[in-house]
């Protein structure tokens, strides 16, 4: 069983014990449903608490659900057969921060988080539709690729904030230059391909006859990939609204 499609779908699950029923599309996107309406409940309580708790409390808010998520995502990444419980657990926390930063955008830029979510369903849509109909072929290579340029995201990401500790920074991840734009572009590209491996995983594990407990996991990666776009969408289009 290849789990290398999603960097947080990778830690073997052979020593876990599963029942003999297999793992199905319709459970799987059921799962996925369950999580994204989750996630999309959270986000909105959240959104329409804040302004009651005050405004001050919006970044500890937003750090801490990131935290919370964060070791929620290791505990499935590392005991997979805890996803049915921590799954749901971590799309409300993930929805807390979904909702505190959508609420941070919002503030500076009106109108921006309608224009992400929409574009982030839209290129969620597309990606399905290449998957699908084949115009994308998901080769060996294609996934090498696209683990690199995520694990490469990822690598600038953690530059990016160890030097922004001692007060620097990369200067083609912040701002709202031109080549800023372009990088943050290209990163919400990565992020969409990574869509691509998302669908591929659960469709070969499906073929494979994974096991049923694989849903969660599966479910949870797809979850994990879609907040992942939508937070870069956010992020590119504040970084054009403020050259305009």
């Amino acid at each position: 069983m290849n789990l290398k499609s999603n960097p947080l779908l990778r830690k073997s699950m052979q020593s876990t014990a599963y029942s003999a029923e297999p793992m199905t599309k319709a459970g799987t996107w059921s799962k996925v449903f369950t999580l994204l309406l989750l996630v999309t409940a959270a986000a909105g309580t959240t959104w329409l608490v804040v302004p009651t708790i005050g405004e001050g409390l919006l970044f500890p808010l937003m750090i801490g659900s990131l935290i919370l998520g964060f070791i929620f995502a290791l505990l499935i990444t590392f005991k997979p057969n805890t996803a049915p419980v921590v799954a749901p657990l971590y799309g409300i926390v993930e929805g807390v921060f979904v909702g505190s930063i959508s609420y941070f955008f919002e503030a500076m830029v009106p109108g921006i988080v309608g224009r992400a979510v929409m574009t982030t369903f839209v290129v969620a849509f597309a990606m399905w539709f290449v998957y699908t109909t084949g115009l994308v072929k998901v080769t060996q290579k294609f996934r090498a690729g696209v683990m690199a340029a995520i694990f490469t995201v990822m690598l600038l990401y953690l530059v990016q904030l160890v030097m922004s500790l001692f007060g620097s920074g990369l200067a083609f991840m912040t701002g709202s230059s031109p080549l800023a734009i372009g990088v943050q572009f290209v990163i919400v590209i990565v992020a969409s391909l990574a869509l691509v491996l998302d669908f591929d995983f659960i469709a070969r594990q499906v073929e494979e006859r994974a096991p049923k407990q694989l849903e969660w996991v599966a479910a949870f990666g797809l979850i994990v990939t879609l907040v992942w776009l939508y937070i870069e969408l956010l992020d590119l289009l504040y970084r054009l609204a403020m050259r305009e």
